[in-house]
């Protein structure tokens, strides 16, 4: 009886070993063939990077030529190297490449900046309402941020959907929702927060963003068109989560201004001068 038995639970004991078994080698077998699929590059295999890339490159043309049919770029090369020599910190101290990257300076009355397809930023007389090259930073900061998340091309497919984009039809369209409206508030805030770490390793000091805020809340009720203030969440509010942010991060031994005091009053000076030459024209 008791051989019986033993050999009984032998043969249960044997069953279950196998089972076991089967079951390890099923799972390591998945293992390995997640592992290889994921060393495989999908995207380079489907071309999905390079048509994203192709697409992005001729909405971002789409529509600043359709902004440019309404309002007048800036062509002076004084005032873009200046505003390019604010932005290139930004760039270099976060190992950002400058490959195809460009700020472009609009003559408007809106107090606005934006980012457009293909790694464009957009600023408009938010120069003239501002006091301090670090404060340009600060939003040149959150519309990179904005660039390198691909923020633009997810709230464009969002939006539009891809068929429509892939048209090229409704350039307007996508130019009144990208430079009157905001991106979601996750989206904003992932931008805020990120140009807090673009600040710092540049060596700007953080709390200018937290001052731009600071200005837009008091102007926000005034007769100033501050689009870039009215078009994203409340200023007390981005405020606040900015604060804690930089509470997170290890803050520069340093600040320092991206450029002089004397190239910045130049630049005012500059700008304001072409302002006053077109309005003759």
């Amino acid at each position: 009886m008791c051989v019986g038995s033993c050999l009984g639970t032998s043969l249960i004991t044997c069953l279950e070993m196998k089972i076991i078994g089967k079951l390890l080698l099923l799972v390591l077998s998945i293992g390995i063939l997640y592992l290889g699929l994921s060393q495989i590059n999908w995207s380079r295999i489907f071309e999905v990077d390079e048509k994203q890339e192709k697409l992005e490159k001729r909405l971002g043309k789409l529509v600043l030529d359709d902004l440019e049919s309404s309002m007048s770029l800036i062509k002076n090369d004084s005032i873009n190297r200046i505003v390019d020599s604010i932005f290139h910190p930004l760039l270099a101290k976060n190992g950002i490449s400058r490959k195809g990257y460009k700020v472009l300076v609009l003559q408007d009355a809106q107090v606005n900046a934006f980012a457009l397809p293909d790694k464009q930023i957009v600023l408009t007389t938010i120069i003239n309402f501002l006091d301090s090259a670090n404060y340009v930073s600060a939003i040149l900061a959150h519309e990179l941020a904005h660039c390198e998340k691909k923020h633009v091309m997810k709230s464009l497919i969002t939006k539009f959907g891809l068929d429509l984009l892939l048209s090229g039809s409704g350039a307007s369209n996508m130019t009144n929702f990208l430079t009157g409206q905001a991106f979601s508030r996750n989206l904003e805030r992932e931008a805020d927060e990120q140009a807090v770490v673009y600040l710092n390793k540049a060596k700007v000091n953080p709390h200018s963003l937290t001052h731009v805020m600071e200005l837009f809340d008091v102007y926000l009720t005034g007769d100033l068109d501050l689009t870039w203030a009215s078009t994203h969440p409340s200023p007390s509010d981005r405020k606040e989560y900015i604060e804690e942010k930089i509470g997170e991060i290890d803050l520069s031994m340093s600040f320092n201004s991206p450029i002089q005091q004397a190239t910045w009053k130049r630049f005012k000076e500059l700008v304001k001068a072409y302002d006053s030459e077109e309005d003759q024209d």
